[in-house]
């Protein structure tokens, strides 16, 4: 690249990473509010908040990234635009091609770094987000039982008056409403919670159990020195079924095991969205360029090529995903999002190469009598 090529890239490369930096932090602060309440109410740490939340930003680049490199396009593009510098490299014997081969390079790094996320960083970091909820969900619930609030677990709701560092509890209350037919309250002094394989466990120390016989309807009390309570966890033994969007490259392709027809339409889905989503900054870039190269310079018409830049792609956006989201049910239809987005990006090039000659009007020629 010449000198203004490297200038062109420079701005373009490094404002859509300003932006998608921007977008990307600005959007994972509001999804990883739902993670909030792990902190505040159930005792989770703030190194394991910020380890789960992170997960979420690779999916959160791969979709952001292309909608930044557009506006950043759009910007640059205008900037030189409405400062004449459009004007300038053409009087420089600079085509359109040639002012737009920067971005098209910009647009080839921004599909690499995107293939790299969509094939392997985002169903890897989706796993380990899956995972690491699910060992949340099921292996931490004794940690979330904190003292002065009822917490329901699996039928049971449970409060305790008071909870030390190492877990003891003091002034228990439970309600047992798993069978309706025989619900009991149960109340101790103090008690533990034990994790087992199978769930949690708590053990209860000097109390009381209360319950209605469901066939006499007669009340019946139990005084204990030690009783304890299983709670069996609904988390299946055995590895986690992983969704489509979880699975690498090499596992879509080659599936294991026998799938419905519905899993191997969502994994066809997945494989296609993953290869040709990136592919939509190549269109993205050169229907920006078309917006400010093609016509008749004017300054004042800055606004206008910009809508129709941003018209042009959410139109072609808005297309390639319902595509893709009916192609579910009728197979036929990826064929069609490929040669959608490969037919804008060959008239988007043979616009550039061969932009269509200007209108002239004609000048009606001078009667007798008229120039005198």
């Amino acid at each position: 690249m010449n000198r203004l090529g490297r200038y062109v890239f420079a701005q373009t490369f490094l404002l859509t990473l300003l932006i998608t930096v921007i977008l990307s932090l600005a959007v994972w602060l509001t999804q990883s509010l739902r993670f909030i309440d792990y902190v505040m109410t159930k005792g989770l740490s703030l190194l394991m908040f910020f380890k789960l939340s992170s997960f979420l930003l690779p999916s959160l680049v791969s979709t952001i990234l292309p909608i930044a490199f557009l506006i950043a396009a759009l910007f640059i593009l205008s900037k030189l635009y409405s400062d004449s510098e459009l004007v300038i490299m053409r009087a420089l014997g600079l085509s359109n091609l040639q002012i737009m081969r920067s971005p098209l390079i910009a647009a080839t790094i921004f599909l690499s770094i995107l293939y790299a996320i969509n094939l392997y960083i985002q169903p890897l970091a989706t796993t380990n987000f899956k995972d690491l909820r699910e060992d949340i969900r099921h292996n931490l619930t004794g940690q979330w039982l904190q003292p002065g609030v009822f917490t329901a677990i699996e039928g049971i709701t449970f409060y305790t008056k008071h909870k030390t560092r190492k877990g003891d509890m003091k002034g228990i209350f439970v309600y047992d409403a798993r069978d309706s037919k025989n619900i009991a309250t149960i109340t101790a002094e103090v008690g533990q919670i034990l994790e087992t394989p199978k769930g949690l466990r708590f053990v209860l120390y000097r109390g009381s159990r209360q319950n209605i016989d469901g066939k006499t309807g007669k009340p019946s009390i139990l005084n204990f020195d030690q009783y304890s309570v299983d709670v069996e966890s609904p988390h299946e033994s055995g590895p986690r079924h992983k969704k489509a969007n979880e699975l690498s490259m090499a596992e879509l392709f080659n599936p294991e095991g026998d799938l419905s027809d519905k899993d191997k339409k969502l994994i066809r889905v997945e494989v296609h969205e993953r290869i040709l989503l990136p592919l939509m900054v190549f269109p993205f870039v050169l229907l920006a360029g078309l917006a400010f190269l093609l016509g008749d310079y004017n300054r004042r018409g800055r606004s206008k090529r910009i809508m129709i830049a941003i018209f042009s792609c959410l139109i072609l956006e808005v297309i390639v995903f319902s595509i893709l989201n009916m192609s579910d049910k009728h197979p036929a239809l990826i064929k069609g999002a490929y040669g959608l987005v490969s037919l804008v990006v060959l008239i988007c090039l043979k616009l550039l190469i061969w932009p269509p000659k200007p209108k002239t009007s004609k000048i009606p020629p001078l009667e007798e009598g008229e120039l005198s």
